[in-house]
């Protein structure tokens, strides 16, 4: 009787001979690569092996043939048995290309452009083919391997993106009227966010402490009101008051300006051309957890100079930066100094509005003024339901 060896991972053999080629089985958590060489060499039988089985087995059978033995080693899912003569072979159960189920699939996405998740599909699952139909924005799959990856890859990609409105209001407001009405645009943050750029240019958003947040942390009702009353007075001019609605991540562009004219001379034909002088203002807004949202900020912002040898100049101010607010807070953007020609109108109520006499109670004046260029940009986080 062969004495039994057990192991600390309690791993035994039992070997126990009988007949002339039976033998009591018992192997526990073995690997096969290292129990069937030496069984087979205790049976005087000849074995074949696969380098690539790396199985590991438990086996107990009383009074086994090796026929039995190699029988019942073949029953793993992953070993193939086929005998040469008196000699097992032992190889992997690789199935063919013919036995291999390919399937095709259809997957028509909701929300997310289907070139972009075909790119990123291509990437994470190389074996898989696919073809992106633009018209229907589609993603048809053919693969020959498990799709539950794939599925679940490609619906997370489809999820809806949320929705950010970007409110903006664009001014010229004279620094004489803020220092008149007691406004202060750019206070000090309540939670001490705060970014500075370089040269006149600060960053700020509308803290408690200004005499504008009660309102604008909550709307804009009292910004537009305030702008109203500086217009009204010829202390501001309102430029524009875009709005406009992205999705997180997607930059949102709003770009007002005019196209200055001006004369060139060539070959003795006189040709007009025109530069652009704009106000370009580019938000990217990324949603933040506990509601606050991070924004990119693009703005650039051109005046008509002088003319050199009769083509007009342009005066350019520019700013990039990144700043979080909370959600319907009012970012206030400024330093941008410059002299205008203000037009201001006084007039005595009632008496100005009568035909032909109002004139006469009504005085115009003009005078050069310093003024800021004012950008107020609130963000606000959109509830969307998807079903």
């Amino acid at each position: 009787m062969i004495q039994v060896t057990r192991c600390l991972v309690l791993i035994s053999f039992l070997l126990l001979p009988r007949l002339s080629q039976a033998m009591d089985v018992l192997f526990e958590s073995r690997s096969l690569q290292e129990v069937l060489p030496w069984l087979a060499a205790q049976m005087h039988e000849s074995l074949v092996m696969s380098p690539e089985i790396d199985e590991v087995l438990t086996l107990s059978i009383k009074d086994a043939s090796w026929k039995e033995v190699m029988e019942a080693v073949a029953q793993q899912p992953n070993i193939k048995l086929r005998w040469q003569g008196n000699v097992a072979v032992l190889m992997p159960n690789k199935k063919s290309p013919e036995e291999v189920s390919c399937q095709r699939s259809y997957w028509m996405l909701k929300h997310a452009k289907a070139s972009v998740v075909g790119k990123h599909l291509q990437t994470l699952y190389p074996p898989v083919s696919l073809v992106v139909d633009d018209r229907t924005n589609s993603i048809i799959t053919y693969a020959c391997r498990s799709m539950e990856g794939l599925q679940a890859t490609l619906a997370w990609l489809d999820i809806p993106l949320r929705q950010i409105e970007i409110s903006a209001q664009i001014a010229q407001v004279s620094t004489s009227a803020q220092s008149q009405f007691g406004v202060n645009w750019q206070a000090q943050l309540a939670d001490g966010v705060r970014s500075s750029v370089g040269g006149a240019i600060d960053l700020g958003a509308l803290a408690p402490t200004s005499s504008l947040s009660t309102d604008l942390n909550g709307g804009s009702g009292l910004l537009a009101f305030t702008l109203d009353m500086l217009e009204s007075e010829g202390m501001a001019n309102i430029l524009s008051k875009p709005k406009i609605v992205t999705s997180e991540g997607q930059p949102a562009r709003i770009e007002s300006g005019t196209e200055v004219p001006y004369q060139t001379v060539s070959d003795d034909n006189v040709h007009v051309e025109f530069r652009q002088a704009a106000l370009m203002l580019e938000v990217t807004p990324f949603v933040k957890e506990g509601g606050q949202i991070l924004l990119e900020l693009n703005i650039h912002q051109d005046f008509v100079g002088d003319l050199v040898n009769g083509v007009p100049s342009l005066e350019t101010n520019r700013l990039n930066t990144q700043v979080v607010v909370k959600n319907q807070e009012t970012l206030v953007l400024g330093g941008i100094f410059r002299e205008e020609r203000i037009e201001s109108e006084s007039h005595v109520p009632i008496f100005s509005d009568i035909p032909l006499l109002g004139a006469l109670f009504k005085r115009t004046s003009q005078q050069q003024e310093k003024v800021e260029l004012l950008v107020f940009i609130t963000p606000k986080l959109l509830q969307m339901s998807v079903n």
